[in-house]
């Protein structure tokens, strides 16, 4: 029989989580419409602030009085605004490994599919990426692009020295597949640090493509990286094979891993590595959790890789959570012989070499 104080918890959690989902949707506006990078420069009245970010006075008092409510802002002689300690952090700073304010165009993408969410749930269709709206791939980016610009080079890539001396190797230049590239940053940076390298950035999604390539040209690196739209089931024409082929972040949203993990054993070369960087999901199915990282993925999976997934009725993802296990089958399955768990700690994500 459930208990009163059973009753009261829960009512209590969920009131809770949906006073943390206004907030964040809250940050999604001020995250678009630019508002905290404006306050970044200083304390300011709600009528400079509204001044500057050229909107509409009478909402953004109104915004700010939330933010400061829920300790976002803190409120200086009674009427001017600036940033709380760990806001610029977590809100402004693109680049801070800290930095979480595209999880509010997160909220909004689902937000916008969730009535198709309900009739995928009856019918078995997919809901595809693209119906998830421009917030979608900006924010999946901008979440994944500070562990790319502070981590691949600095730090994932000397923990595996034998893949780094052959990347550094300038007299004869590694060939490089990024697969699922999105926006392009792990390519970016690969190209930055290793300007001799040969790079094809490779992604089913033409939205992704299309930011991938501008923010290669921002970046100076836009003559060094081919960016392509591609069917990642489909052998690459006229390519002899790769060094090196990437699979970050993406390997659980396929519709057909299996298919991919095939092509991806066939155009590797003798000795060449294969890396999927996949969530560090739990090995084994652990419920309840208290971890909100384990809560976060098995919650996404239904919400957004799954769907994303299923374009077609053949369509067989594994979504978010693929445990070890499972990418070993997937693995083996491909022909791959062995899956090797590779020395890179995260707290978000796990590396294996497929050989």
């Amino acid at each position: 029989m459930t208990t009163t104080a059973a009753v009261e918890a829960l009512a209590g959690r969920l009131l809770v989580t949906g006073v943390e989902a206004m907030e964040l949707a809250n940050i999604y506006l001020g995250h678009t419409l630019g508002l905290y990078a404006v306050l970044a420069d200083g304390p300011l009245t709600g009528a400079e602030l509204a001044a500057r970010a050229g909107l509409d006075e009478r909402y953004v008092r109104e915004w700010l009085q939330a933010q400061a409510v829920s300790g976002f802002v803190t409120v200086e002689a009674g009427k001017a605004y600036a940033l709380a300690a760990g806001v610029r952090e977590v809100l402004v700073d693109e680049l801070s490994p800290a930095y979480l304010a595209p999880l509010g165009q997160c909220l909004a993408s689902v937000g916008g599919v969730l009535p198709r969410l309900v009739e995928a749930f009856r019918t078995g269709e997919g809901v595809p990426y693209s119906e998830y709206g421009p917030d979608a791939v900006s924010a999946q980016a901008a979440l994944n692009r500070p562990a790319y610009t502070n981590d691949l080079v600095a730090t994932w890539l000397p923990a595996l020295p034998e893949l780094h001396a052959r990347l550094s190797d300038a007299a004869s230049p590694a060939r490089v597949a990024d697969l699922g590239c999105g926006a392009g940053w792990a390519s970016i940076e690969l190209a930055k640090a290793f300007p001799h390298l040969s790079i094809d950035g490779l992604d089913a999604d033409e939205a992704s493509i299309a930011h991938a390539r501008r923010n290669a040209a921002a970046q100076g690196v836009g003559e060094r990286i081919h960016f392509e739209v591609r069917d990642l089931t489909a052998p690459a024409s006229g390519v002899a094979g790769y060094d090196l082929i990437l699979l970050f972040e993406c390997l659980h949203d396929m519709a057909y891993p299996d298919r991919v993990l095939r092509n991806v054993r066939r155009q590797t070369f003798d000795g060449g590595w294969v890396v999927v960087m996949d969530e560090a999901v739990d090995e084994e199915l652990v419920a309840p959790s208290g971890d909100p990282v384990q809560r976060f993925f098995a919650n996404a999976s239904p919400l957004w890789c799954l769907p994303q997934g299923r374009p077609t009725p053949d369509a067989d993802p594994v979504g978010t959570v693929m445990r070890p296990a499972a990418l070993r089958t997937l693995a083996v399955e491909a022909g791959f012989t062995q899956v090797d768990v590779l020395p890179i700690e995260h707290p978000f994500w796990r590396f294996y070499r497929l050989r």
